[in-house]
C-alpha cells in the first residue's frame, strides 16, 4: 500500500510542470487571437503559420491538456489514497489503542491469577512442609524408640552371653570334676557331675555326648541313644557322637534274639553310625582311650563276618599299637579259625602290653581283664589267680557292661579251648563261675543298699 501511494504521488509531482506549460501555450493562443483583432503584424504572424504547424501546435496543446488532466486526477487519486491512508491510519491507531487496553487488561488478570496461583502453591507448599515435619518428627521419635528398644536388647543379649559364658566356663569346670571321677570307676559320681555341668549349660555338646557315654556304660542304653542325639542335633558330624551312638545299637541288636529281623536292622544302623564317624576321624579313640574300629569288629563278629572283624581289629591295633584291646581280641579271633599257634603268640603279646598298662594305671579294669584272658588261654593258673583279684577290685561296681563284656570273651575263650586246650577250657570255666557269683552278690549288695564291697 505505501508503494502505490509512493507511486501516485510521484506521478502527481511530474503532473505539475506540464499543467503549467499548458496553461502557458493556451495563454498564448488567447493573445494571437487579441492580436489579430488589434495588431496587423501578429495576425500577419499566424496566419504565416502552416497548417502543419498549426496543427501540431494544436495536437501540442492538447496533448498538454490531456496531460494536465491525467495529472490532475492523478493528484486527486493521491489525494484521496492520502486521505484513505490517514483514515486507515486513524482506524490502526484506534484498534491499537483498544488492543492495549484490552491487553493491559488481560496482562493485569493474568498477573492476578498468576499471584493467585503463587499464593496457593506458597499455601500449600507450607502446609506441606508443615505437616512433613510433623511425620519427621513422629518417625525420628519411633525410630528413638527403636534405638532404645535394640539398645535395650543387644544389652540384654550381651549380658546373657557373659552369663552363658561364664555358666559355660563353670561347666568345663565340673567336667574336669567328672573325668577324673570316671577314670576312678565311680560312673553314679561321673553322672550326677555330668548332671550339674548340664545344668549349667544345657546346650553343650561335650556334655550330652559324656553323658550318653556314660549312660551307656551303665547300660542304660535309651538314655544314652536319648542324649547322643542331641549332641547330633548341634553338630550332626560330631564324630564321638556318631560312634557312641553306633556302639548303643549295638548293644541294643544284641539284647534281641538272633532269629528277629530287628536285630538284623539295629546292627545295620550301628554299622552305618560307626562306618560314617571312622570316615570322618580315622583314627577316633572313646572315652577308655580305644579306638572305634574296636567297635566295628565287635560288630562283624557277632555277625559272623570273620575276615571282616580281623580287618577292624587290626585297623584299632595300628591306632592304638600300646593297647593290648585289639591283640585280645584277634587272638580270639584266631583260634575261632583255628590257627591254635597264632592265637597262642598274639596272647603272649596281649599279656605284655595289658602288664604295662597296669603298671601305668594300677585302677585300669579293662587292662586287668584283658591280663586275665591271657595268662587263662596261655594256661597260667597262679598268673590268672592275682589278675582275677585285680578284676574283683576295679571293675565298676555300677556298670554291669564291664563284667558282662569279660564274661562274653571267657565264654567264647571257653568254648574254642574245648578241643584245642580241654584243660585250659576248664580252667577258664572255672574263673567264669566266679565272676557270675561275684557278679550276683553285687547285685545283691545293691539292692539292700549294703555300701561294703562282695567277696570276691
Amino acid at each position: 500500500m505505501i508503494s502505490t501511494f509512493n507511486t501516485h504521488f510521484v506521478g502527481a509531482r511530474h503532473a505539475v510542470p506540464l499543467l503549467v506549460i499548458s496553461m502557458l501555450l493556451l495563454f498564448a493562443a488567447s493573445a494571437y487571437a487579441q492580436d489579430d483583432a488589434t495588431d496587423e503584424p501578429a495576425q500577419t504572424a499566424v496566419e504565416t503559420l502552416s497548417e502543419e504547424q498549426l496543427t501540431a501546435l494544436v495536437e501540442r496543446i492538447e496533448n498538454a491538456a490531456d496531460s494536465a488532466q491525467s495529472a490532475a486526477e492523478e493528484s486527486r487519486g493521491a489525494v484521496d489514497l492520502g486521505f484513505n491512508l490517514l483514515g486507515l491510519f486513524e482506524v490502526f491507531g484506534g484498534l491499537i489503542s483498544i488492543l492495549a487496553i484490552v491487553g493491559g487488561a488481560v496482562a493485569v488478570r493474568q498477573l492476578q491469577s498468576l499471584q493467585n496461583k503463587v499464593d496457593t502453591s506458597l499455601e500449600r507448599f507450607e502446609k506441606d512442609l508443615t505437616e512433613a515435619k510433623q511425620r519427621f518428627e513422629i518417625q525420628l521419635k519411633d525410630e528413638e524408640k527403636e534405638l532404645t528398644s535394640l539398645r535395650d536388647q543387644l544389652q540384654q543379649k550381651a549380658e546373657e552371653q557373659r552369663t552363658e559364658s561364664s555358666q559355660a566356663t563353670q561347666a568345663l569346670s565340673v567336667m574336669t570334676v567328672g573325668e577324673r571321677q570316671y577314670k576312678a570307676g565311680d560312673l553314679a559320681g561321673t553322672l550326677e557331675t555330668y548332671r550339674r555341668a548340664l545344668s549349667l549349660d544345657a546346650d553343650s555338646l561335650v556334655v550330652h555326648y559324656r553323658l550318653g557315654y556314660v549312660y551307656t556304660q551303665m547300660g542304660e542304653l535309651e538314655q544314652a541313644e536319648n542324649h547322643l542325639m542331641k549332641a547330633l542335633d548341634i553338630d550332626a558330624a560330631f564324630a564321638p557322637a556318631l560312634a557312641s551312638l553306633g556302639y548303643v545299637y549295638r548293644r541294643m541288636a544284641e539284647k534281641m534274639p538272633e532269629s528277629k529281623i530287628e536285630r538284623g536292622i539295629m546292627l545295620a544302623r550301628a554299622e552305618e553310625k560307626l562306618r560314617q564317624a571312622l570316615t570322618l576321624l580315622p583314627r577316633l579313640v572313646d572315652d577308655d582311650g580305644e579306638s572305634w574300629w574296636g567297635s566295628l569288629g565287635g560288630l562283624h563278629r557277632r555277625r559272623g563276618q570273620i575276615d571282616d572283624a580281623i580287618d577292624a581289629y587290626k585297623r584299632a591295633a595300628e591306632v592304638t599299637s600300646q593297647s593290648s584291646y585289639p591283640y585280645s581280641n584277634l587272638a580270639l579271633l584266631y583260634l575261632m579259625k583255628g590257627e591254635y599257634g597264632e592265637m597262642i603268640s598274639t596272647y603272649a603279646r596281649v599279656e605284655k602290653l595289658a602288664f604295662r598298662e597296669v603298671l601305668a594305671d594300677v585302677d585300669n579294669y579293662w587292662a586287668y581283664a584283658d591280663l586275665l584272658t591271657a595268662r587263662l588261654a596261655q594256661g597260667k593258673v597262679a598268673e590268672s589267680e592275682e589278675a582275677l583279684e585285680s578284676v574283683f577290685s576295679t571293675a565298676p561296681v555300677d556298670s554291669p557292661y564291664a563284667l558282662e563284656s569279660l564274661l562274653d570273651t571267657l565264654g567264647r575263650l571257653a568254648g574254642v579251648l574245648k578241643t584245642a586246650a580241654p584243660d585250659s577250657a576248664k580252667l577258664v570255666q572255672g574263673v567264669i563261675d566266679r565272676i557270675q557269683a561275684y557278679r550276683s552278690e553285687a547285685a545283691n549288695v545293691a539292692s539292700n543298699g549294703n555300701v561294703s564291697e562282695p567277696q570276691a
